[in-house]
């Protein structure tokens, strides 16, 4: 009678995700592919490929035991990459890829023309712009999409410029991204988080939380907060982030005068932790998928100021939870900010709002069961 298989055994067996990014560097994407190995790492072997550098994040998932492979791509398109891609699946025995990003995508459809039973996910996150669709890459789109995969955007509006670009409308479905929502925020978490960036109570605190890109346009924020000195004398602005932005978008607080009003935090990990010090947390990007922060500040209760941009309508109810804007005009952000500032009570209305609308919606474990149950689907064929 045949023994029964040990546990290393039995595990072996199990089907294997490999996920590919550009690098596991600080990012939105990449916190969200961490969610998915981590959660999923005991129902499935997980992998991530990086095209580029492994990332400062990379140790949070090979301290797992997740493996982490990196391939250093050089600039230029290189098709022998989806071959190095593929091979990387093969070592991993992966049953499906599941890639996040355009530039993954494309060489995640090349690596299953030399791993013919390989599932692929491809998930956009997000634009790099506002510009719009591009001829050429609608060409390409209209070939890479008869592959038979998976095509998801994490908002509708996403989805639209997607199809815009190419996709077939029937063929890209919409999973908005998720986080942990946590425990609501209390005073003495304020007290605490205001504590850490020294600034005192009576202070009205303008936050946000960004790579510092152009994409962000916190340029726009900071003419905005300009505007305010008069209207709103006790404002102090806190940039949570850091990037190739910085050096300018410090010069043009001290070229609007605000510079002693402005907080840089630099990159932090316990962002969370710090969102209770803020009165308002402010979004200005000119383009966004689905923002990580946006979600963070709303389970967090604070109210939410953004840009009527991308899949940001989707998450934040205008006159709800929080106030919408037009991208890149800073009268009318300032205009909203003082609205909210004069009416606590509206805000804590908005925030309460916020946090049961994430609580609803944009949850990790709703997330990553709609991934999961897509792996599934693929491993099945």
């Amino acid at each position: 009678m045949p023994s029964e298989p040990s546990p290393e055994q039995t595990r072996d067996r199990r089907p294997c995700v490999l996920q590919v990014v550009l690098s596991l560097n600080p990012g939105g994407t990449e916190r969200l592919v961490i969610d998915i190995v981590t959660r999923l790492m005991d129902t499935r072997r997980m992998a991530v490929c990086c095209l580029d550098e492994p990332g400062e994040w990379a140790h949070e998932l090979t301290d797992r035991g997740i493996p982490v492979t990196s391939l250093h791509r050089t600039p230029g398109f290189h098709p022998g990459l989806g071959a190095r891609l593929a091979g990387v699946a093969a070592q991993c025995d992966a049953s499906v890829i599941h890639c996040h990003h355009y530039s993954p995508f494309v060489y995640g459809w090349i690596a299953t023309w030399f791993r013919r039973r390989l599932g692929l996910v491809y998930t956009e996150h997000g634009r790099l712009s506002d510009a719009p669709p591009r001829m050429k890459r609608k060409v390409a789109n209209q070939v890479l999409t008869r592959f038979g995969g998976s095509v998801f955007s994490v908002s509708e509006a996403l989805k639209q410029h997607m199809v815009a670009e190419g996709f077939p409308a029937g063929g890209v479905r919409v999973i908005y991204n998720g986080i942990e929502p946590g425990l609501p925020a209390t005073d003495l978490d304020r007290q605490a988080a205001r504590q850490l960036l020294g600034i005192p109570d009576d202070r009205f605190v303008i936050g946000t939380a960004a790579r510092l890109d152009p994409v962000k346009d916190l340029g726009t924020l900071i003419a905005a907060v300009s505007l305010l000195r008069s209207r709103l004398p006790s404002v102090t602005l806190v940039v949570i982030g850091d990037g190739g932005e910085r050096a300018a978008l410090e010069t043009a607080a001290r070229d609007a005068g605000i510079a002693e009003r402005v907080c840089w935090t630099g990159y932090r990990s316990d962002v969370r932790r710090l969102l209770p010090a803020f009165d308002l947390y402010v979004n200005c990007s000119v383009s966004e998928g689905v923002s990580l922060t946006i979600l963070e500040a709303m389970a967090t209760g604070v109210p939410v100021v953004a840009t009527r941009v991308g899949g940001t309508p989707e998450v934040v109810v205008d006159g709800h939870t929080g106030l919408m804007v037009e991208p890149r005009q800073p009268d009318p952000l300032a205009d909203a900010i003082v609205s909210l500032a004069k009416t606590p009570e509206r805000r804590r209305e908005f925030g309460r709002a916020g946090r049961a609308r994430v609580e609803t919606m944009f949850t990790i474990d709703r997330m990553v069961a709609d991934y999961a149950r897509e792996y599934t689907r693929l491993e099945r064929h």
